[in-house]
């Protein structure tokens, strides 16, 4: 008796290639999104801080920002978006 086992189904390289690349793309696009996330938590360096205050707006909110505490990348980027920097 001989059995005979049903043969593999050939596989597209053409979609495997898509696959793998999407796959990659994911990968980077959550790394990327973890380093961001990391990033806005970070206080800001001094003299990030003085290379931001490029108008008055942004001096006083650096300033009543940095009375409150330490300033985060975060909070500077709302800073700048508030002064339309």
């Amino acid at each position: 008796m001989t059995t005979t086992s049903p043969s593999p189904r050939p596989t597209n390289v053409h979609v495997q290639g898509l696959l793998g690349v999407l796959l990659g793309l994911a990968v980077l696009a959550v790394v990327l999104l973890l380093l961001h996330m990391r990033r806005d938590g970070l206080p800001v360096d001094p003299g990030e801080l003085q290379m931001s205050a490029t108008s008055p707006c942004m001096v006083q909110a650096i300033r009543a920002a940095a009375k409150r505490g330490t300033i985060t990348y975060s909070e500077l980027d709302r800073l700048k978006r508030q002064c339309g920097e």
